[in-house]
């Protein structure tokens, strides 16, 4: 399949299962909230959060391992690709099983240091341990989704990744007629979800691809292959680990600081960035097995290119979809929580959004850096200030700041290490940096002035209940209108008619 064509699909694969899921979540999280109450909805978050700390790790084996994997389809070497997925599932058990160990070891000194109610600590650890089978399990089914994704098989990954938003709901309703423990009860109920998951990936992948053979994981075991996808894994944890050790860091500060009603204004914000992020995965899973392909292949000129495209579709997405969202959030928050809006859940919404669209501009130049697979100075520079931000945000607290300032400070240093991307890149690839920020960032700055602009007017001048649902797709309107008109140049529109005409016509 062409190219671009198989980007197409598995967009709208992914956009498909994304507005499915957006809904189905935005609909399951009241729900949950009126279930188990701010307080008991706040220790889940703390827990299962600050255990998913090393989630992270499982993130990072699926990039290293999808990786590597596209690398040598991109070189048609069959023999390479089967052996980097056995020592991938090799390393996968192991380290899962290491990992899983050492986190369940710090179970009582955790449980014991957090600040709930004494007669919730019991089940607080069961929550915990609960959390640890879900990361060992994500583990195993991670080298399974990876294989999938380096095939470009998107459109399976979205179809199960649908039925999990589906199971979820279901289970979520079935919780609200139980006269039981109910956050008890949820814990187990989210791990069976991700029991399914190992099952239905690891079946398809074993019978559908080659490289995927059981009976030769023993006798692939390579010393060479684990070096390489360890040191690569290591350094990809290290830059994920930064990130979510700095959100679960805030988490802590704002339970320490703040206590568990923030914590619950604080999950609320973390899942609304959740749901709403499919925007950027769905992008970049679509088009960053292309991006390593063509380094496999020694097309350096082509992946960058691709680099480029990826950051710009990302940073006219996050504008497009996220800002409207932003100006809209009171309105947004009122209507989805119905009423039952935590105290600074606003603010933290808005800037967690704002984070991600700065984040995005460049993140196409991330990809690249993957894909020619030298990334320790990369991750070191680029990630460790992430990292070091909760160091700020402790300061920030003890001088008695708000939160508000502290999220603000979130949105600066993010802004910051996005466009660090840019020089680091030109000296280390080759990109052409004033040629990137004229084509990615140029034109769309024109979209974000139209969007705020149009979005802040009808904020203004509409007032109706459920003013949102006629202002946000009013701005998007807006906003698609000046992307084809100001933002796209005449080369990018007549590949994007190609494309939506081949697609009819088939």
């Amino acid at each position: 399949m062409e190219p671009r064509k198989r980007i197409l699909i598995n967009t709208t694969a992914q956009y498909a299962k994304a507005f499915i899921n957006i809904c189905l979540s935005l609909y399951t999280v009241p729900i949950i909230l009126d279930a188990l109450g701010e307080d008991d909805y706040g220790v889940y978050s703390l827990i299962a959060g600050i255990v998913a700390m090393l989630a992270f790790v499982t993130n990072a084996m699926v990039v290293t391992t999808q990786r590597h994997l596209s690398f040598h389809i991109g070189r048609d070497d069959n023999t390479a690709t089967r052996k980097m997925f056995s020592n991938s599932v090799l390393m996968h058990i192991v380290v899962g099983l290491v990992l899983g160990v050492v986190i369940l070891a710090f179970r009582n000194l955790f449980v014991s240091g957090l600040k709930i109610d004494d007669v919730r600590r019991p089940i607080a650890g069961i929550v915990y341990i609960m959390s640890v089978t879900m990361i060992f399990i994500s583990f195993i089914t991670a080298p399974f989704k990876a294989v999938l994704i380096a095939h470009e098989n998107i459109v399976f990954i979205s179809v199960i990744e649908v039925l999990d938003g589906v199971i979820k709901l279901v289970l979520t309703l079935l919780l609200i007629n139980m006269d039981v423990d109910k956050l008890l009860i949820y814990s187990y109920m989210m791990t069976s979800v991700f029991a399914f998951e190992l099952i239905i990936y690891s079946i398809y992948a074993l019978g559908k691809f080659k490289e995927c053979q059981i009976k030769r994981i023993i006798s692939d075991l390579n010393i060479n292959y684990i070096k390489e996808l360890g040191a690569f894994a290591g350094w990809t944890t290290f830059g994920m680990g930064a990130v979510i050790g700095r959100t679960q860091g805030i988490s802590i500060l704002l339970n320490i600081f703040h206590g568990t009603v923030a914590n619950a204004a604080y999950g609320i914000a973390t899942h609304l960035y959740s749901a709403v992020s499919f925007v950027s995965t769905s992008v970049v899973n679509a088009m960053n097995p292309q991006i390593m392909q063509a380094e496999g292949r020694k097309e350096r000129d082509t992946m960058i290119s691709l680099a480029e495209q990826e950051s710009k579709i990302l940073f006219i997405l996050m504008t497009l979809v996220f800002i409207p969202l932003i100006i809209e959030m009171d309105c947004i928050l009122d209507t989805w929580l119905h009423g039952k809006v935590p105290e600074n859940t606003v603010i933290m919404c808005q800037c967690l959004l704002a984070a991600f669209i700065v984040d995005q501009t460049t993140y196409g130049l991330l990809s690249a850096n993957q894909a020619t697979g030298k990334i320790k100075w990369f991750t070191i520079i680029m990630y460790t200030p992430k990292l070091l931000f909760v160091g700020v945000v402790w300061i920030l607290f003890f001088l008695e700041c708000s939160i508000t300032w502290a999220m603000v400070a979130f949105v600066v240093v993010e802004l910051i290490m996005a466009l660090a991307r840019i020089p680091y890149q030109h000296y280390a690839i080759g990109l052409n940096a004033s040629l990137f920020i004229k084509n990615v960032m140029g034109r769309v700055t024109i979209l974000i002035i139209v969007i705020i602009g149009a979005g802040l007017l009808m904020k203004y001048y509409i007032n109706v209940n459920l003013r949102f649902l006629i202002t946000v797709p009013l701005t998007i309107i807006i906003g698609c209108a000046t992307i084809w008109t100001l933002v796209l140049n005449n080369n990018e529109k007549t590949i994007l008619k190609d494309l939506i005409l081949s697609k009819t016509k088939k």
